[in-house]
């Protein structure tokens, strides 16, 4: 484990979950109004930090191993829909509620054809909001995830070969970099968030940052490169904020990944060699627990929310934000203690199997 990241993960969980407060725009406060439309709307780049970091931490931990083919692709499968696939069940089980109280007039064909996208992990596929956003809305990212995981074998391989041919692997990267924003320009924009936020084809490039990312990090351990972690942590936070400020300057298509990959890759790759202030500091167990919970904390906010909305009144949207987020954090650690960590134990127990 690498105690810092694993309490950055937390930290942009909450940003998304400030980014899903959306009705404390409409209140009375015009502090709150503001602090959302300037501030908090942003808090859904917490996705691609999400992104890029799966794509570290997979390669960190199974890089080698298929490398060197020794871990079979059935277990790796096993073990990441062990660690996502329960909870987002749960979670599935628990929004069917709240979609029979808020679309009364749903049919049942359309019912159970978002049902049975959503349990197949395959509605981020589909490039329409009613089924990518259906039910718990959250889990069109862990739709990603599996497909990220299913091609990580062949990415991890690719990489590394590719990294080895510094012409071929410079030129891809000068590709992407110059293609992709023409292609975003010239998307209408009301298909842009679906091909661009959404979809898990072009979304793969954040993982597979974090692939490379991983690679960049174990090339600078192996040349024992010397550099100032108490200068380059602060300066990578200072960075993720200098790119916040300037946001507004910037195209929303952009926004939606490519403009952040900078400033997110600066933060895990400073962090992850765990030898500064800030990331001592991080590595409290109390931080390090928060970051274990926030799967769970990402995956039952946003119901928390949508059910507040519909059984429960507040007129204080103060009250009501410090109850949606204690009431999330309560779940978070219940979920990640009594069901999460159980079943992820329990599955790989039952379906892994000796290489």
């Amino acid at each position: 484990m690498i105690k810092p990241l694993t309490s950055l993960r937390f930290v942009f969980a909450l940003l998304i979950f400030l980014h899903h407060l959306s009705f404390i725009q409409d209140s009375n406060s015009d502090f709150l109004h503001w602090l959302y439309v300037k501030i908090l709307w942003e808090g859904y780049i917490g996705v691609s930090f999400f992104f890029i970091l799966s794509g570290f931490i997979i390669a960190y931990n199974y890089q080698e191993k298929f490398l060197l083919r020794k871990i079979s692709f059935k277990n790796f499968i096993i073990a990441r829909i062990s660690r996502i696939y329960p909870l987002h069940i749960l979670t599935l089980f628990f929004s069917i509620p709240l979609v029979y109280y808020s679309t009364s007039n749903i049919a049942w064909t359309t019912f159970f054809s978002h049902l049975l996208v959503n349990i197949s992990l395959i509605q981020s596929f589909i490039p329409l909001s009613e089924f990518y956003f259906s039910f718990n809305g959250v889990s069109w990212s862990i739709s990603n995830e599996l497909f990220f995981y299913l091609c990580f074998p062949l990415l991890t391989f690719f990489i590394s070969k590719l990294i080895k041919v510094k012409f071929l692997f410079y030129l891809c990267i000068l590709v992407i970099l110059l293609l992709l924003p023409v292609l975003m320009f010239y998307t209408p924009n009301e298909i842009q968030p679906q091909i661009f936020y959404i979809n898990p084809i072009l979304r793969v490039l954040d993982f597979s940052i974090g692939i490379l990312l991983f690679n960049l990090y174990c090339f600078i351990k192996y040349k024992k490169f010397k550099f100032s972690s108490n200068f380059f942590e602060p300066l990578s936070v200072l960075s993720l904020i200098l790119f916040f400020v300037l946001y507004p300057e910037i195209p929303q298509v952009l926004r939606w990944s490519i403009y952040y990959w900078f400033p997110m890759s600066f933060i895990i790759l400073v962090f992850s060699f765990q030898k500064g202030i800030l990331s001592r500091f991080l590595s409290h167990s109390i931080f390090v627990f928060l970051g274990e919970i926030s799967f769970g904390f990402y995956m039952i906010h946003q119901l928390v929310i949508k059910f507040s909305f519909q059984f429960f009144t507040f007129t204080n949207p103060y009250i009501h934000i410090i109850i949606l987020f204690s009431f999330s954090l309560l779940l978070s650690y219940i979920s990640y203690k009594f069901f999460e960590t159980p079943m992820n134990r329990y599955l790989k127990e039952k379906f892994t199997t000796s290489n």
